[in-house]
């Protein structure tokens, strides 16, 4: 009586950290067609709980006591519902399973894929169409601090990472009804916010001291609403629009000259493509011939400022599809000939709105504060705090 009364207290209460924490749900795995996972869990306790559809609790399958840690578990997609074996013994086939603990230092590891990963919190196991979910509960401290170190966990510079801490978090706010109807409220990949595992590798300590230091700041607009806090690996000098990139212009994201990520590590590129190819690409996707006049206005393309088009004869061609459809850096380049190909040098390193890292890097490096960073690439928004958001 005493165990059921606490996993119910338990699940009334979200399953959080015993602390005041939010929380987040991520799916893990997402771009794969799941069918089995193995777990590992790396602290004193945690209860298997066994659910129906409705996500009411049936049973407690297992507890994991001091000791017992080190067994491994596999949930594998079944006929009738979940198989949940722990090492060679099968416990049972079920709807939908939970792994919960009120510590608030519980981790696991989980593999699936040839990938081994580590993660803080909660699981929730269920069956979709032909998949099986596997989704994280976790503190959204924690899911930040991961967060920036899968993005740009390769620096000590502590101003630069409280702004990716800023950035990750106000990502979180803005998309975290996007995926409510299926149960979950971001993915671990690069659909939501990359999150390859809990945050434990060389500049571990100082992401989580960031994440700390910023507490609940994120980005607003005027109306308390958070902003779409993207960035990239280096602007080349120049970011976009996003208008440039997407489809709506955003008054916040516009384009600006960017001093600070001349010279970093994503700087320069250099791609070779065939003259044919190139050419015939132009002229398919414009709808021309591939005549010398096509050719001449291709080679003499000018960008001594990043342009978002290749315009030619009243059409126009978006530069995010040429990048997209070759594989290239970024959309800013110049055109050179050499034989039979051609040699576009370019500039910068993603999609370029918002914030540069390689910018956001050096800036930290000259002294610059985290707040002076996000205004920088930012325009008209203010720090503010998650208490603020309209409901």
């Amino acid at each position: 009586m005493k165990k059921l009364f606490l996993i119910v207290l338990l699940l009334g209460a979200g399953m959080v950290t015993g602390q005041n924490d939010r929380t987040v749900r991520v799916r893990l795995f997402a771009r794969y067609n799941l069918k089995q996972v193995s777990l590992s869990l790396d602290t004193s306790r945690y209860y298997v709980l066994a659910m129906n559809q409705e996500n009411r609790l049936i049973d407690t399958v297992y507890d994991v006591f001091p000791g017992d840690s080190l067994r491994t578990y596999y949930l594998r997609h079944g006929v009738r519902g979940i198989r949940l074996s722990r090492g060679p013994e099968y416990l049972g086939t079920y709807e939908r399973l939970q792994f919960l603990s009120k510590d608030p230092r519980r981790q696991f590891r989980i593999s699936s894929h040839g990938q081994n990963r580590s993660y803080f919190g909660n699981l929730h196991f269920w069956e979709e169409a032909s998949e099986l979910m596997v989704v994280n509960e976790v503190a959204l401290p924690r899911y930040v601090a991961a967060v920036v170190e899968s993005e740009a966990g390769h620096v000590g510079l502590p101003e630069f990472f409280k702004a990716q801490a800023v950035l990750a978090r106000t990502y979180a706010m803005r998309r975290r009804d996007r995926f409510q109807e299926q149960g979950y409220d971001l993915t671990d990949g690069v659909s939501s916010q990359v999150y390859r595992n809990k945050a434990h590798y060389t500049y571990a300590a100082q992401i989580n001291a960031a994440v700390e230091a910023t507490r609940d700041t994120i980005l607003l607009l005027e109306e308390d609403e958070p902003i779409l806090s993207v960035f990239h690996a280096n602007s080349g000098g120049y970011t976009l629009n996003s208008e440039d990139v997407w489809l709506e212009p955003v008054p916040y994201l516009r384009s600006r000259s960017d001093s600070f990520s001349v010279g970093g590590d994503s700087y320069r590129w250099e791609r070779r493509i065939t003259t044919e190819r190139f050419f015939r690409y132009f002229a398919d996707r414009l709808g021309v011939k591939n005549n010398l006049d096509l050719q001449k206005a291709l080679l003499n393309f000018d960008q001594r400022e990043r342009r978002s088009h290749f315009r030619y004869q009243g059409r126009s061609l978006k530069l995010t599809e040429f990048r997209r459809d070759f594989g290239l850096r970024s959309t800013y380049f110049q055109v050179e000939k050499e034989g039979a190909y051609i040699i576009l040098k370019g500039w910068g390193y993603g999609h370029g709105v918002g914030l540069s890292q390689d910018g956001a890097i050096e800036m930290a490096r000259q002294g610059y504060s985290y707040r002076a960073i996000l205004r920088f690439y930012y325009a008209e928004v203010k720090l503010g705090t998650i208490e603020q958001l309209r409901s």
